[in-house]
């Protein structure tokens, strides 16, 4: 992507714009068993409403911002030496992310789909299918995000649909109740909204005017239906029953039924094969966040270089996460919580200050 883009044309739609956040953050709703029972919805609303708050704050940033790309946000405010810095730990947070989302999309493939197929050849075939995406720029994947988006909602819907119709509403009860805050269940809650730091990466190139709409909608639409798969899922499981389960939303999928008529045999099979290129989606989007990052570090202006000098690595990473990923998640949760409740709280503060001496100086 070129980073001299008009700060005045918008590189996707509103809508575009919207399901890019949606998509980012898809990957998060594997739901691992582990967050069940010790996230209570107050916590994760709160959760939320930081996230809401801190998408506000990026198009604040944004808009009263000459930088159309992240790294030249960070330089502009934070300095060069800083930004680096900032943008290394944001690459290795992001490799991160793409590997717990190929480790997890391996796993499930594996499990539900190619029981007799090498996870190294799975997982080899998704990230070569994740860097094929990511070439065509930010615009290509938007469309395709566009494309796919309908496609996964649409049975997303009827699942929750047919799981409010037969579920049990007294399971939900442990979730209403408020449980002592621990940093651990920060990084839990957070999971949900897994990828949606990657939102700096892409929001200087929409229309600065209406961004504050699109990352906000975007990111508020992505926490509804988080917390409808978590009430779903506690709701027909119960929370101990989901302890026992490895993929809680895709066993979901396996049991929807109407009526007397059960579509267990095929459905599930459906929803796997759209939620595979779903996170295939997410993981590039993750992917070229993570080149736009080294971007900036080495100073290139083009993303394309690292797509595949990236793969080994990543595929490295990944096939070690296999049998054990507790490292990968735990790094990847605290690379969101710092970006979104710590990086971008600071860069709005910077951003208000400025504001506030060049008004100072106009009126003087």
């Amino acid at each position: 992507m070129n980073q001299s883009h008009s700060n005045h044309a918008s590189t996707f739609s509103t809508w575009q714009l919207t399901v890019l956040v949606i998509m980012a953050g898809m990957g998060g709703m594997y739901f691992y068993p582990e967050n069940f029972g010790r996230t209570s919805l107050s916590l994760l609303a709160l959760t939320v409403l930081l996230t809401l708050i801190s998408m506000a704050m990026l198009a604040y940033c944004y808009g009263h911002s000459g930088s159309v790309s992240f790294p030249n946000l960070l330089q502009e405010h934070l300095g060069n030496g800083i930004a680096r810095l900032v943008l290394i730990v944001g690459a290795v947070c992001f490799g991160a992310e793409v590997c717990c989302i190929a480790v997890k999309q391996t796993q499930m493939t594996g499990l539900f789909l190619l029981e007799k197929t090498p996870p190294q050849v799975v997982l080899l075939v998704t990230l070569l299918t994740v860097c094929c995406v990511i070439p065509a720029g930010i615009r290509q994947i938007a469309r395709t995000a566009e494309l796919l988006f309908l496609a996964i909602i649409l049975p997303l819907g009827f699942i929750v649909a047919m799981a409010l119709y037969s579920m049990n509403y007294g399971e939900l009860l442990p979730l209403l109740k408020p449980n002592d805050f621990a940093v651990s269940q920060l990084r839990q809650s957070v999971m949900p909204l897994c990828g949606i730091a990657a939102t700096g990466y892409f929001a200087g190139y929409y229309e600065k005017k209406k961004l504050a709409r699109g990352l906000v909608s975007g990111a508020a639409l992505l926490a509804a239906c988080c917390v409808m798969i978590l009430v779903c899922c506690t709701g027909v499981f119960s929370i101990e029953g989901t302890r026992h389960l490895s993929f809680p939303l895709t066993e979901l999928s396996r049991i929807v039924s109407v009526g007397n008529v059960s579509l267990n045999h095929r459905f599930d099979i459906l929803f796997m094969m759209i939620y595979t290129a779903v996170t295939v989606i997410a993981a590039g989007i993750l992917l070229y966040c993570c080149g736009i990052s080294l971007c900036g570090v080495f100073r290139v202006k083009s993303h394309s270089c690292f797509t595949f000098l990236l793969l080994p690595v990543v595929f490295v990473f990944s096939y070690l996460g296999l049998s054990d990923s507790t490292w990968l998640e735990t790094l990847s949760a605290w690379g969101k919580i710092f970006f979104l409740f710590g990086l971008v709280p600071v860069l709005f503060i910077i951003t208000a200050v400025k504001e506030l001496r060049r008004e100072r100086g106009n009126a003087v």
